[in-house]
């Protein structure tokens, strides 16, 4: 077992523990205090008996997105660490260090996609969404390590995407293109839970799920969640983003139009 999975079994087993509630509510202050967590859309303090619950808490109500097929919405909180098109079946995990996407998804991409990075920091709302309507036709679980996905780290190992544990989900958008959402666990994420497929958050080997029919997702439907922070990469075809790097984004935001509303758009303007 690689160093950095054995602490985060550790850290998991003491986040999933239930201290005595006083003892507990000083945990949560702490935590919420050390990473800023902002708590104004979440239950009290009180109610969440474990970090783990504090960790992966649920929204209090569903926040207000754009719900047209023309434009892609965040799939979480957290800020967009890299972004752009893919080179001869490579991708950035950021600046300086590329990576082989077929060695990452396990697929080799056609022409023409775009990959865009989402890091997840401790203090972030760890619950992932669909940024549209999606059929989730085939779901890959690859175990692997739990290296730190945060910025230092990224900047100092290379392929940390691709020797980490993650969950990677083929899906058809309503356009009907293919678009790949990946879900990577990291440093004190053990587990990646995901909702449709709840048996996956006991896997211990790499397995493959295929799914017939598909399992539709409608766009802000909850997909799944991480404990503590981690990182979401999208890879998609014929959008147009509207990001910059470094930007903080929040699940619901309108992140990028497809193709096909600009191009209508342009040609009304002629």
């Amino acid at each position: 077992m690689h160093y950095t999975n054995r602490l985060s079994w550790c850290f998991e087993k003491i986040a999933h523990h239930a201290f005595y509630p006083t003892i507990q509510r000083w945990i949560n202050r702490a935590y919420v205090k050390i990473f800023n967590v902002k708590l104004e859309e979440f239950d009290t303090l009180a109610n969440y008996p474990t970090l783990n619950a504090l960790f992966t808490r649920s929204l209090v109500r569903m926040r207000n997105f754009d719900k047209t097929a023309f434009h892609l919405i965040a799939p979480c909180d957290s800020v967009v660490m890299e972004f752009g098109q893919c080179q001869e079946d490579y991708a950035m995990q950021i600046k300086g260090k590329s990576y082989r996407v077929s060695d990452f998804i396990k697929t080799k991409l056609a022409e023409g996609y775009y990959f865009i990075n989402f890091y997840l920091s401790p203090g972030d709302y760890h619950r992932f969404h669909a940024p549209l309507t999606l059929k989730v036709k085939r779901l890959e679980f690859i175990d692997g390590r739990l290296q730190s996905v945060y910025e230092k780290s990224l900047l100092k190992h290379k392929e940390v995407f691709v020797k980490n544990k993650r969950v990677v989900l083929e899906c058809e958008d309503e356009f009907g293109e293919i678009l790949y959402f990946v879900a990577i666990g990291a440093l004190n994420v053990g587990k990646i839970q995901i909702n449709f497929a709840p048996e996956v958050v006991n896997f211990k080997t790499s397995q493959i799920l295929n799914f017939e029919p598909p399992v539709l997702l409608k766009k802000g439907d909850e997909i799944g969640s991480f404990l503590m922070g981690s990182t979401i990469v999208l890879f998609t075809k014929h959008w147009q983003y509207d990001l910059n790097e470094k930007e903080k984004v929040y699940f619901g935001q309108c992140i990028a139009t497809h193709l096909t509303k600009i191009q209508a758009k342009n040609s009304k303007e002629i």
